[in-house]
């Protein structure tokens, strides 16, 4: 958990990471639209989302949020926090927020209609920990919404960077292995019983060079190996294949677990 801490004090690697998606991304009905438009509100409900980031789900959203929803943002990290606030700029009033660490909520049974864990549950130790505090905190058929991909994500991309400098790993592999599409609802079913699995199609048609490589170097592990001079051979790597081919493609395939809680 300390090297996570570290990768995300602030929002600039989670920010290298939106950039290529949202610059490159061929499906025109965007992540974070998609993601909000799953979510049902009911009258005044109470909502927490776990691993809030910058809370760009928000910015992306602002006019849609109905009225009488409190929102509780969280992250592990304060830094995050920190930019979250500076993200939502004026509307930043508009909502709560609380360091929080999944295996732990500091809230009540029966708290919260809605929980949002976004591309954040591989990331936590105790996954079976993290899921049983969720139930526990989600009042009686309230909804889990929790984000994830497959494990082929982006794998062309992972392969090409491996290929340059076989040291060099940015593969999303290990994390979907621990929670993804192909798992996540039989980690989940130890606390929930109706449990959806819907799909979101996507992919990346890069044309620049520079995203791509910050996108690269977000990843600690890489550039531990990719650093100095070698950052400028790296870019001029990516460019020439761009250069050959006009653009490299990569595929996404991610998704969305709505689990609700017993009545």
């Amino acid at each position: 958990m300390t090297s996570l801490l570290k990768q995300y004090s602030d929002s600039s690697n989670f920010m290298a990471r939106v950039e290529l998606n949202r610059r490159f991304g061929i499906n025109p009905y965007k992540w974070t639209l998609w993601l909000f438009d799953q979510i049902q509100f009911k009258k005044d409900a109470k909502i927490l989302e776990l691993g809030c980031g910058n809370g760009i789900l928000w910015k992306s959203n602002l006019q849609k949020i109905p009225e009488d929803a409190h929102i509780l943002l969280s992250d592990f990290s304060e830094g995050m926090l920190g930019d979250a606030k500076l993200t939502l700029g004026g509307a930043a009033e508009r909502f709560e927020y609380e360091v929080i660490d999944a295996e732990q909520i500091p809230h009540p049974d029966n708290s919260f209609d809605v929980v949002i864990a976004n591309l954040m549950l591989y990331h936590v130790p105790d996954r079976k920990k993290a899921i049983s505090e969720i139930s526990r905190v989600l009042k009686s058929g309230g909804v889990l919404y929790a984000t994830t991909f497959g494990l082929n994500y982006m794998k062309e991309l992972s392969d090409l960077v491996s290929n340059y400098d076989k040291n060099a790993n940015c593969s999303l592999e290990p994390v979907a292995r621990a929670f993804g599409l192909e798992n996540g609802e039989k980690q989940l079913s130890e606390s929930f019983g109706d449990i959806k699995l819907v799909k979101y199609e996507d992919g990346l048609e890069v044309t620049e060079a520079e995203p791509l490589v910050n996108y690269v170097l977000s990843f600690t592990r890489v550039k531990n190996v990719i650093s100095g001079d070698k950052i400028i051979d790296f870019e001029d790597y990516i460019a020439n294949i761009l250069n050959e081919n006009g653009k490299i493609q990569v595929e996404k395939k991610s998704g969305m677990f709505i689990a609700k809680r017993p009545y």
